[in-house]
Order: C-alpha cells, then sequence, then structure tokens
C-alpha cells in the first residue's frame, strides 16, 4: 500500500476512535460536573418566588393517580385555567378547568359549566399547591433524597442539569395528587436561571411514569371565572 493513503487510512481510524469516544460529537449530554444538591438549594429558592407557570402533564402505563395529563397555567394565588385528562370509571376523560378565587369550573364535553367549592375540587387537583412554597414546587426541590448529578443536557434548546434522586410522596402530593408512596424520578433544572424545567416519577414496577414540563415563568396571565 503506498505510503500516503497508509497516512490516511491511520488518520481516518483516529477520527472514529475520538468521534466514539466523545459520544458523537454535541448532541449528546454533557458529563456531569455539578453539584446536585446545591443546584436543588438554587432552585428551590428562585421556584419560591415564581409568580406564574404554564405546565403540561404526560403519563406512560398506568400510574395509580387520578389526574393522568393536561394543560395548565397557574398563578401564585391559586388561580388557574387550562384542561385536565382525568381516569373516571376506568376511562380517561378531558375537561376544562378554570380556577378562580374560592371557586372551579369544570366544563365537560357536552358544554356548558359546573361549579365547585375550590376545597373540594383540591381533593382531585390543587391548583393552589404548586407555585405555594410549602406545598409545592420549591418544597419538592429542598426534599428531594440522595440527589445525584447525572448529566447537563438541554431542554427546550438550553442546558439544564439533570439530576436523579428519591421523591418523597408527601412533597410530590403538591404536583401530583394521590401519591401514596416514594418513586424514584429525575429533575431538570435550567442551567441559565436554576428554574425547574421538568420532572419525572416513576413507579414502582417501572413501567408507569408521569412527567410535568414547565415554561412561561412568571408571565402575567389574567384568569376570570367563564361567563
Amino acid at each position: 500500500m503506498p505510503r500516503r493513503i497508509l497516512v490516511l487510512v491511520h488518520a481516518l481510524l483516529a477520527m472514529v476512535v475520538v468521534t466514539a469516544c466523545d459520544g458523537g460529537g454535541k448532541g449528546g449530554s454533557e458529563k456531569a460536573d455539578f453539584d446536585a444538591a446545591g443546584t436543588l438549594r438554587q432552585a428551590s429558592s428562585t421556584m419560591a418566588g415564581t409568580r406564574s407557570v404554564a405546565l403540561r402533564m404526560e403519563s406512560e402505563g398506568k400510574p395509580p393517580i387520578s389526574v393522568k395529563g393536561g394543560d395548565m397555567k397557574l398563578l401564585r394565588n391559586g388561580d388557574g385555567q387550562g384542561t385536565l385528562k382525568v381516569s373516571r370509571s376506568g376511562m380517561d376523560v378531558e375537561m376544562k378547568v378554570v380556577a378562580s378565587g374560592n371557586t372551579v369550573y369544570i366544563g365537560g364535553a357536552t358544554g356548558g359549566w359546573q361549579k365547585v367549592p375550590k376545597v373540594l375540587a383540591a381533593t382531585q387537583y390543587d391548583t393552589s399547591a404548586v407555585l405555594d412554597p410549602e406545598r409545592g414546587i420549591a418544597k419538592l426541590l429542598g426534599s428531594l433524597q440522595a440527589p445525584k448529578a447525572e448529566a447537563v443536557e438541554k431542554v427546550d434548546g438550553k442546558e439544564a442539569y439533570r439530576i436523579a434522586a428519591r421523591l418523597p410522596k408527601d412533597r410530590v402530593a403538591g404536583l401530583l395528587p394521590g401519591i401514596d408512596t416514594d418513586i424514584d424520578g429525575k429533575v431538570w433544572i435550567r442551567e441559565s436561571d436554576h428554574r425547574l424545567v421538568k420532572v419525572r416519577g416513576v413507579f414502582p414496577g417501572g413501567k408507569d411514569s408521569v412527567e410535568i414540563t414547565f415554561t412561561e415563568f412568571d408571565a402575567a396571565y389574567t384568569i376570570s371565572p367563564p361567563k
């Protein structure tokens, strides 16, 4: 084999080895090199001051919770609006929800609105808990057990710290009412501002899970009772 071709072959082999070692470029996760516990403390403090948020909930399998999914916009005072997918008699039913003051308005597929006291509706989903510093996101972040730094990866186009941890049942309840056991999970904390942008919980057995993503922090939502 001519010497020039032999040199070229060696160079190509070296490139293949380097690419294999670094995961094939910039598309994968970066090495975990951050303080997981410190990141959670910063995120807890940041989220405690959040005035509003949009969230999307999705589930896989058959997690033992009544709310299976939805899209909501929430204010810190407990007002909110959006849609929820709720399990009723073995079927998933989607409903419109508007929480305003002490009342929750529920809109079904047949039209019209049903008025329910917020204290009663909270047994299914408490819109006031999510941004409450003592019950919701901030409290959960400050209570995660055995946090472990896993990676830095992009969520919605921005770098985020991925942390694995045990999610205690009494703290997850602010986001997912009805959970009666601690679950394994992961949280993603945005690097630039320490906002919680995603949380995922996996129930015992590993087949059932739920994931919530958070966006539109501190947006000026206007939420009013339906007419």
